[in-house]
């Protein structure tokens, strides 16, 4: 026996919120029913139902999209808990079911349908809203004839390209059609009356079944419509269209053994079970903006992308490395994704020139002289009073910058903080002004396999850099002939470098005391780094993520090593670099040094940058370059003309 994928509703609390005003604003006591409207994701798979799901844009018809099918019902709200009870007494609910399946059949019995296929589907939800505790009660219908009664299925392999289906859907959005046999092609379901084989066509429904072995009761009332049509046939042959992976079913039953008059409608099922909820708690506005954040990041994975992983996003910790026009973009970004824990961490204040750049900031902040750290956590706070932000005011130890025996006990405690800050979060990006001031950290993220990703921008470019994953001697064994480079063999900020960085800060003008760059640089800069992050997380194993421009290799696609960007060319390149086991950063030899020393080895490259060449041993690589003599024959001499 053939057998039908029932729905399930799902009512969001912004879908109850608008109920709420229209009710008091629009509808006040009348109990007329009101339109709504739902769309069915045809990208479900995995469960035990189809999922009917309203929210706050349900009362106005969608503009369609191709990953969904539209469907229309109405809403009836009662004014009284004892007037929804009188309409869910088994008779009401009866004397319902029957009038929306006459409006159905007639439909079907007047060939409505072939012309206007949507018509056999609707839903009607019944509803109490009690506004003034936020108590709802709430049934739904979405009718299904039983006609045929008890047809039969078989599911054969697909016949078809299903890609050619799903083209001419999201072109026509048509819920159902035709596709011919003999012409390859998909046509109108108005073809359908002139056919006389049923074998010469497929009859394709876009569903949203979630089930790989069943339709949903969508396609119930098509087969229905089909068999009443041409009573003569005794099976028709069905795709079960979704955009997870489509089948093929064949319905048959005896022919004209059900047939009807006109006038006789033929018995319906389709009302679920009783509903309630106490949404007391949820309609807090702090509630509520979370609820709405949340749902814009699921309907990314309800229509676009099932399989996205949004844990992924809530459970991160992120640290930002500097509080400025950068930090600022990158953790407004973060949050969009759903990342609730940022920490930033910036020893510098807001200055008047602050607050037009770096979007976190504002003018009084700049009148107080607060520090940037708190003013980004406040402002986060602000704006999504539900992130947890934090804010330290902690100057980074660079190399260059020399201190004092007596400033030794606060650098034991910085390193200390600054090491426990990277230890306790997942994801570090540095953001920092200075190439300096990423040094520090970045040994710190390599020695405790985080994620890091440094983000630096010019006047006119920018560079985005996802550091190797962990120690290079970790990282021996993998695959090296692989064409994308693993991740624990990428290059780091400082990979490239054959001197140790140094004091950059010292004898600067006013025009090099701050970043000066195109205006809406941090904003594209920031953009691709919280981008790369999206992808980074939706690969199988995030932290083996390999450089790779492949768009297949994450639910989000391509995971590059490093973006560098060319505003006045409006250009971008990709490369990928491996690790050079002389870094000064996240050599390997850099990394037992710190583990050894600790806080002292940060303080003698502080007073001595020179000190991470000699540990590094590219001291000795320079002094072999320079030693190197060239010697020119007379006719290879160069010559001035």
């Amino acid at each position: 026996m053939a057998t039908f994928v029932s729905f399930k509703t799902y009512l969001d609390t912004p879908f109850w919120r608008e109920v709420n005003k229209r009710k008091l604003h629009e509808w006040k006591l009348d109990e007329t029913p009101k339109p709504i409207f739902s769309q069915l994701s045809l990208c479900e798979r995995n469960s035990d139902h189809c999922r009917l799901s309203l929210s706050h844009d349900s009362f106005k018809p969608s503009n369609g999209n191709p990953n969904e099918v539209s469907i229309s019902g109405n809403l009836i709200l009662y004014n009284t808990r004892e007037s929804f009870k009188a309409a869910a007494t088994t008779k009401s609910l009866e004397e319902l079911m029957k009038t929306e399946a006459t409006k159905i059949w007639d439909v079907i019995t007047t060939k409505t349908w072939l012309q206007t296929p949507h018509l056999l589907s609707s839903f009607t939800i019944i509803a109490f809203a009690d506004l003034k505790k936020f108590h709802y009660i709430y049934k739904t219908f979405i009718p299904s004839l039983k006609y045929p009664k008890n047809p039969e299925q078989e599911i054969p392999s697909l016949s078809t390209d299903e890609s050619s289906l799903l083209t001419y859907y999201k072109r026509t959005l048509a819920p159902v059609f035709l596709f011919s046999k003999s012409s390859q092609e998909p046509l109108e379901i108005a073809h359908l009356e002139s056919q006389v084989n049923p074998d010469d066509v497929l009859i394709v429904v876009a569903d949203p079944s979630p089930n790989p072995s069943s339709a949903g009761r969508l396609v119930k009332n098509v087969v229905a419509a089909v068999a009443y049509l041409h009573s003569s046939w005794d099976h028709c042959n069905v795709i079960s269209l979704r955009s997870s992976g489509s089948i093929e079913i064949k319905y048959s039953w005896p022919a004209n053994a059900d047939a009807v008059a006109q006038n006789v409608v033929p018995q319906c099922s389709g009302w679920e079970q009783h509903y309630s909820a106490d949404l007391s708690k949820q309609f807090d506005p702090k509630i509520m903006m979370e609820e709405a954040v949340n749902l814009n990041l699921s309907l990314i994975k309800w229509r676009l992308n099932p399989d996205l992983k949004l844990e992924r996003y809530s459970t991160l910790k992120v640290l930002i490395l500097g509080a400025g026009t950068i930090g600022c973009n990158l953790a407004r970004g973060i949050m969009a994704w759903g990342v609730r824990h940022i920490s930033f961490v910036d020893n510098s204040f807001v200055s008047y020139s602050n607050p037009v750049r770096q979007s976190l900031s504002k003018f009084e902040d700049a009148r107080k002289g607060r520090g940037k750290a708190e003013t980004a956590v406040d402002a986060l706070k602000e704006i999504f009073p539900s992130v947890q932000a934090f804010g330290y005011q902690l100057t980074v130890p660079m190399p260059g910058h020399t201190i004092d025996e007596k400033d030794e006990e606060q650098l034991e405690k910085d390193v200390r903080q600054l090491e426990d800050l990277i230890k306790n979060h997942d994801v570090v990006f540095l953001a920092l002004d200075s190439r300096e001031a990423r040094w520090l950290p970045t040994v710190m993220a390599s020695i405790h396999r985080k994620i890091a990703i440094s983000v630096a921008i010019g006047f006119d470019t920018y560079v985005i850099i996802r550091h190797g994953i962990g120690l290079r001697k970790d990282s021996l064994s993998e695959d090296v002939n692989s064409e994308a480079v693993p991740y624990s063999q990428l290059s780091c900020y400082f990979c490239s470098d054959v001197t140790a960085p140094g004091n950059s800060t010292s004898d600067r003008t006013l025009d090099q005391q701050c970043t000066v760059s195109r205006s809406g640089l941090s904003m594209i800069a920031s953009g691709f780094a919280v981008e790369l992050l999206a992808s980074i997380l939706q690969h199988p194993d995030p932290l083996a993520a390999p450089a790779s421009l492949d768009d297949n290799i994450t639910l989000l696609g391509a995971v590059p090593h490093q973006i560098r960007g060319f505003l006045h060319r409006f250009q971008q390149i990709h490369p990928s670099v491996k690790r050079f086991e002389k870094c000064v950063a996240c050599g390997d030899l850099i990394a037992d040094r710190f583990q050894k020393n600790g806080w002292k080895f940060v303080r003698d490259v502080m007073n001595s940058p020179k000190h991470l060449e000699e540990v590094t041993g590219l001291d000795e690589l320079q002094e072999s370059v320079e030693a190197i003599d060239i010697d020119f024959d007379d006719d290879e001499s160069v010559v001035s003309v």
